[in-house]
């Protein structure tokens, strides 16, 4: 004869139990994860900026190799992401004075309306700003020379051209 057996599911203390259980797992995994995930926006932030600071120079150097040292200011007035051959995943292009919200998190835009080069910061990032927006960098080009006739006039002939770079308009800090 054979006995059957009463087949019983988890009880109510069980369940909560193992709900716990998952949740406190979850708490710990995303304690280690999250600060990660800040990291690697920060790291992706300086490898954009490192290959477009190379780029600006890269098109001063074709600009004095080509005989058109003249011209070579320009480049401080030009959208630095349209001198890559391909900009990152996470460039919007260019926006007209874009709002705060309308920028989505970890994400490249050029302001046209004020000639800037903008990055808001993503989640999960120790990130401070000061003096400037709370979540976001902005970035200008700034041509630099040795003005040597002391015009305020950048001349090829007459003053030393001495780089291109982006720099930040505002403060901030980000740490590893």
């Amino acid at each position: 004869m054979v006995h059957a057996r009463a087949c019983r599911g988890f009880s109510l203390l069980e369940l909560v139990v193992v709900v716990i259980a998952v949740a406190i797992l979850t708490g710990v995994v995303l304690d280690r994860v999250l600060p990660l995930i800040g990291r690697a926006q920060r790291a992706a932030f300086f490898d954009v900026q490192r290959e477009l600071q190379s780029s600006l120079r890269l098109a001063a150097a074709e600009r004095i190799a080509g005989g058109e040292s003249g011209r070579v200011f320009e480049l401080a007035s030009v959208n630095p992401m349209s001198l890559l051959f391909a900009p990152p995943s996470n460039y919007l292009g260019v926006l007209t004075a874009p709002e705060q919200a309308a920028v989505p998190p970890a994400s490249w835009y050029f302001d046209e309306q004020l000639g800037r080069l903008g990055y808001r910061v993503g989640r999960y990032a120790r990130f401070a700003a000061q003096g400037g927006p709370e979540d976001r960098i902005e970035l200008a080009v700034a041509f630099l020379y040795d003005d040597r006739d002391a015009d305020g006039v950048f001349d090829a002939a007459d003053d030393a051209f001495e780089g291109l770079t982006l720099e930040p308009l505002h403060a901030y800090q980000w740490p590893d």
